[in-house]
């Protein structure tokens, strides 16, 4: 039996157009060391946008300023499981507190040099897609 998973990220844009992203310190799914964007896994019953606001304090001790709809991924994850990754832009406020997940966050160009970074999952193609919305957005 396949497992579905429902997760949800968050690009988070400042003012200089850079995103922030974090790397991964524990082994968990294969992807340590790994560059990624903020977010995680929905528990039971909860909104994507519940999951998304409670994943950003978790991980990075912050509020949402403010997030908009960026796209939807479906990806196989291993033989047991399939992600639906939904992600988010937008904006955060407060200091920066890394929980013990991460060891590192960092702004980054959304240039080409941010796609030679060492993604978790499939999030180099969520990255190349962003780069190409956020240049041609209103």
């Amino acid at each position: 039996m396949v497992n579905i998973i429902n997760s949800v990220d968050l690009i988070i844009v400042n003012d200089k157009n850079q995103v922030l992203l974090a790397k991964h310190t524990e082994e968990e799914m294969g992807f340590k060391n790994t560059w990624s964007i903020p977010g995680g896994g929905c528990e039971n019953n909860e909104t994507f946008e519940e999951a998304l606001h409670r994943e950003i304090q978790e991980e990075l001790g912050c509020e949402i300023k403010w997030r908009k709809y960026f796209k939807s991924f479906i990806m196989r994850f291993r033989e047991e499981s399939i992600v639906r990754a939904v992600y988010f832009y937008g904006k955060i406020e407060g200091d920066i507190k890394l929980n013990h997940e991460l060891s590192e966050y960092k702004w980054f160009d959304l240039n080409d040099e941010i796609l030679s970074l060492d993604f978790a999952f499939n999030q180099k193609d969520v990255i190349k897609d962003f780069m190409v919305f956020y240049k041609n957005r209103e």
